[in-house]
C-alpha cells in the first residue's frame, strides 16, 4: 500500500491536482495546483487560477526595484499558495530557461531567479509565463491522506490547456477535459 501511495505521487509532478467541489477552505476551493515537486517528504506545487486582488507586475516590479516594465505592466500576479507568500515563482515554457531553472513537465518549467521576472517585463521572457507569490506544501502523507479522502484528482497537465484557457475557467475546464461534470457533483459526502 505504501509503496503503491508513493507511485501515486511520483506520477504527480508536471500532473495537475485539481480540488474537488467539496473542498471549502478559501486557499483551496476551487484551485488548480501545478504539483512541481514529491520527494518522498514534502510535495509542493503552485496554484495556478487564482489571481491576486492587490498585485500587478508593475506593482512587483516596484516592489523588488527592478526595471519598468516595457509589456503588460498590469499582467496579473497569482497567489501560488499560503505558504511562503512572499516569495515568488515563475511557471513558464521551457523555450527559455535559465541555468537554475527546473524542468516540472515535458514543456514546462519553475524558476526563482528575479532575473527571469526582469526578462519578462522587459517582453523577452519565455512566451508563457505566470508569475506567483507562494506555493502549496504538504507534508509526508498529507497530500496522500487528502487523495484517499477523495479531496483531489489529478490530470495531465499540457502547456497550451493551463496557459491559454482563461483563468476564470480553468478549473471548470480541467472537470470537463476529464469528462466530469462539476455542477453535477455533491459539495458534501454522506454516509449510509
Amino acid at each position: 500500500m505504501i509503496a503503491k501511495n508513493v507511485e501515486i505521487l511520483n506520477s504527480l509532478k508536471g500532473q495537475l491536482l485539481v480540488a474537488m467541489p467539496q473542498i471549502e477552505d478559501p486557499r483551496f476551493k476551487r484551485s488548480v495546483i501545478m504539483m512541481c515537486q514529491f520527494d518522498g517528504e514534502t510535495a509542493m506545487g503552485l496554484v495556478i487560477n487564482k489571481v491576486s486582488a492587490d498585485m500587478d507586475l508593475d506593482k512587483l516590479r516596484q516592489k523588488l526595484e527592478l526595471k519598468k516594465a516595457f509589456f503588460d505592466g498590469d499582467m496579473p500576479i497569482y497567489q501560488g499558495g499560503p505558504v511562503e507568500a512572499g516569495r515568488g515563482f515563475v511557471l513558464h515554457s521551457s523555450d527559455q530557461m535559465l541555468p537554475e531553472s527546473l524542468p516540472v513537465g515535458d514543456d514546462m518549467a519553475l524558476s526563482t531567479q528575479i532575473s527571469m521576472i526582469n526578462e519578462i517585463a522587459a517582453g523577452t521572457g519565455p512566451k508563457y509565463h505566470r508569475i506567483m507569490l507562494g506555493y502549496a506544501g504538504w507534508d509526508k502523507g498529507q497530500l496522500e491522506q487528502e487523495m484517499r479522502e477523495g479531496s483531489w484528482f489529478h490530470m495531465t497537465a499540457n502547456l497550451s490547456f493551463i496557459f491559454e484557457t482563461p483563468v476564470e475557467e480553468l478549473w471548470q475546464a480541467c472537470f470537463s477535459a476529464s469528462g466530469f461534470d462539476a455542477a453535477a457533483m455533491s459539495p458534501h459526502s454522506g454516509r449510509a
